[in-house]
């Protein structure tokens, strides 16, 4: 019964990271940065709601029930499974994760949640001169998040090819 659960949390949570990065790499992040500073309410609505607290989370259920999978797969991580083209393939798409997830929390959430306080604070300033020094590092930081998106996109997308082949290698 635990393996039922950890698999159905590993396939959910991850489906969830996975969708939910590819979408805010696609078509959010896109669309915000096109929309200027009109952009501001929907990141703000979207802080509001924590998406930079969950993801993660959510992140971290998928990498934590995965390993749990392996753990229980190799017999307890035995070398010889790991070996095995199955163990290796698994390997791969182990090790993209769990590098996107640190690119995830150490790049892309701190500069996005640095945005969303350099948007209020935009929003409550009257100064030209200071509006105008708010908007050149909010640019700075799109970049960032914009930059650190795609890794985290593009590891996720070997992560998932690895889970989908692996029986097959």
């Amino acid at each position: 019964m635990l393996m039922l659960i950890m698999r159905l949390l590993h396939v959910t949570f991850g489906a969830f990271w996975v969708g939910a990065i590819f979408f805010v790499v696609l078509f959010l992040e896109p669309s915000v940065r096109q929309a200027g500073p009109n952009g501001a309410p929907v990141m703000r609505g979207i802080m509001q709601r924590r998406y930079l607290d969950v993801m993660p989370a959510v992140a971290l259920v998928t990498l934590l029930s995965g390993l749990w999978l392996v753990w229980r797969d190799s017999a307890g991580f035995q070398s010889e499974w790991f070996s095995s083209p199955f163990g290796m393939t698994l390997s791969i798409g182990m090790t993209a994760a769990i590098a996107a997830f640190a690119i995830g929390v150490s790049a892309m959430r701190p500069a996005a949640m640095q945005m969303g306080h350099k948007a209020m604070a935009m929003q409550q300033e009257t100064d030209d001169t200071q509006r105008g020094a708010l908007a050149a590092e909010m640019s700075n930081l799109q970049a960032r998040v914009r930059a650190a998106g795609r890794w985290v996109a593009g590891l996720l997308s070997i992560a998932v090819a690895a889970m989908a082949i692996a029986r097959y290698v």
